[in-house]
């Protein structure tokens, strides 16, 4: 009788174990260490919800074996039904070639219990391809949660994931479904292929959590840089005059397009390129962009500013800075560098998005230094008055509004001595 192999079995990978308060000790830390000025708020999380997280199911070498493992998001997390559903169907021997074609299966969260299937695997034989197959019609049959199944391709090969950067060309061919997943009930979706968090609890409530530190007034204008599928922007959309995203991912590009299209004030632009040092006086260049501003940086991963943006950006005077990152190291250089350039840290949210993870987030907002406080550095009081903000500029509807004054010939007759 056929002895079913061991490798099928689903083997839990478990993260750091880190917990909140580990966080909040280094955190500590590192502003006594660094003297970072200004008012740290409370802590930002929310309880991490099992089916409102992206899971991986990979293929490992364990020795001479290739075996599947499930990658956990984060510590002690348990395990969703649809998981073993999955592996329990991949166990049957109908299935065993498609089972060792496989190189990892994402299940995407949308953050309201569902999910989008991404599957990679190598089908270069008839017998894999007619298996996967039989397994597609499964997950649709038998696996309600699962909205849509792309199969996906990378070349050069490698391993996708959504957290890197794209520096190669991603092919995703739809099972069934679409091609864009819904986040949570907020309205707006994103492209099967973009990033987001792995945990999407505490991120689906980040925009009002942003505009509860800020209180954004009528007049203002938002700039999301690295904003993925624009979510944080096109959830204040409402808020501000115009938002405006920029990201140089081609499914950033599909996704900020498609959320722009369910807004109804039409006052999202979304801009596909890198962020560099002459960005911002290309932008600041065209009259309809002038305005009051406020930036939102998100860095990806360990990711810096890229150079001269620190300083071109304070060139332009936004109103407010907005500064996110995972890296300590990254954000005590950075922060010296806008201090540099006039702007100080009014206050600081840390942010736990992925509550149980090896890594946390600080949101640093920064404000022009309109009082002088940073003028006791001859320094920085020398750079910050070389910094000069964009010259209003009249628009030609309106200039017929102004009025001239012009002074006639003077009415009196030369007298003669």
């Amino acid at each position: 009788m056929y002895k079913k192999k061991e490798e099928t079995k689903p083997v839990k990978i478990q993260a750091s174990a880190f917990t909140l308060e580990d966080h909040k000790k280094q955190l500590t830390a590192w502003i006594e260490a660094e003297h970072i000025p200004g008012k740290f708020q409370a802590w930002y999380t929310a309880p991490a919800d099992p089916m409102h997280s992206d899971w991986r199911i990979k293929s490992v070498y364990k020795g001479p074996q290739e075996l599947l493992e499930v990658e956990v998001p984060v510590r002690k997390m348990d395990v969703p039904e649809i998981v073993p559903m999955i592996f329990q169907q991949l166990r049957k021997e109908h299935l065993r070639a498609f089972r060792k074609s496989i190189r990892q299966i994402w299940l995407r969260a949308t953050g309201d219990g569902r999910f989008a299937m991404l599957v990679q695997a190598n089908l270069r034989g008839r017998n894999s391809a007619h298996e996967s197959k039989t397994f597609t019609d499964f997950v649709q049959r038998s696996i309600p949660e699962i909205l849509s199944l792309h199969f996906i391709q990378c070349k050069p090969d490698h391993l996708f994931d959504p957290a890197t950067a794209q520096t190669v060309s991603t092919e995703a061919k739809c099972v069934f479904g679409k091609d864009f997943m819904p986040i949570a009930d907020t309205g707006f979706s994103m492209h099967v292929l973009d990033w987001a968090p792995r945990v999407k609890d505490a991120w689906i409530g980040l925009p009002k959590r942003i505009a509860d530190a800020i209180h954004p007034t009528k007049g203002d204008r938002l700039f999301e840089f690295y904003s993925a599928s624009s979510y944080v922007g096109a959830s204040l959309a409402s808020m501000f005059d115009s938002v405006d995203c920029l990201d140089c991912r081609e499914t950033a590009m599909l996704s900020s397009k498609y959320n722009a299209r369910t807004l109804i004030e039409n006052n999202l632009r979304f801009h596909r390129q890198k962020l560099d040092a002459n960005f911002f006086a290309k932008f600041f260049r065209k009259p309809e962009n002038e305005g009051r501003w406020t930036f939102y940086f998100n860095l990806p991963g360990d990711e810096p500013l890229a150079t001269g943006v620190v300083q071109t950006a304070a060139a332009s005077r936004p109103e407010r800075i907005l500064l996110q990152t995972s890296n300590l190291e990254v954000a005590a250089k950075e922060i010296r560098k806008f201090r540099n350039e006039g702007y100080m840290l009014r206050k600081s949210v840390p942010l736990y998005l992925e509550p149980g993870s090896a890594k946390f987030e600080v949101l640093f907002i920064f404000v022009p230094d309109r009082n002088g406080l940073l003028g006791r550095n001859p320094a920085i009081l020398a750079r910050s008055k070389n910094v000069q903000r964009p010259k209003e500029r009249i628009e030609r509807a309106k200039k017929g509004n102004i009025p001239h004054f012009v002074q006639k010939d003077a009415a009196f007759r030369s007298r003669k001595d």
